[in-house]
């Protein structure tokens, strides 16, 4: 079983994958945000579990005034499972609630925090 760090940095080499093929089409990769495609990367880690799951975007959220503090905090746990269980752990979870909006919060959210983390760590610039 793979431990949640070696899950998180799978989606990172998904990611840096989609970023390369990306750069070898002309000037494609400067029209795709980075933002945008770890949103890609993230959504298709989702439909591995929830295959109807389509995200409502994959530009950068705006903000989460549709959800109640309560949804947002339900949100933040899950992500946060995601950095202590596993992508996997994550996902059950949000997939559990069963509610499609949630779940694309959920999206959006670890979207969010996976690309500040990877800035963090200087594997992506701050775009």
């Amino acid at each position: 079983m793979e431990t949640p760090e070696q899950q998180l940095q799978q989606l990172e080499q998904e990611y840096q994958r989609r970023r390369q093929e990306l750069s070898q089409k002309i000037g494609e990769q400067e029209q795709v945000p980075e933002k945008e495609t770890m949103s890609q990367v993230v959504e298709e880690s989702i439909q591995q579990h929830a295959p109807s799951f389509q995200a409502s975007s994959h530009a950068a959220p705006t903000d989460s005034a549709a959800l109640s503090p309560e949804e947002e905090k339900q949100v933040q746990e899950w992500v946060n499972l995601v950095f202590s269980s596993g992508l996997s752990a994550g996902i059950k979870a949000a997939q559990a609630a069963n509610d499609p909006a949630l779940l694309d919060a959920f999206h959006a959210t670890l979207t969010g925090e996976l690309h500040e983390q990877l800035v963090a760590q200087k594997k992506l610039d701050n775009l």
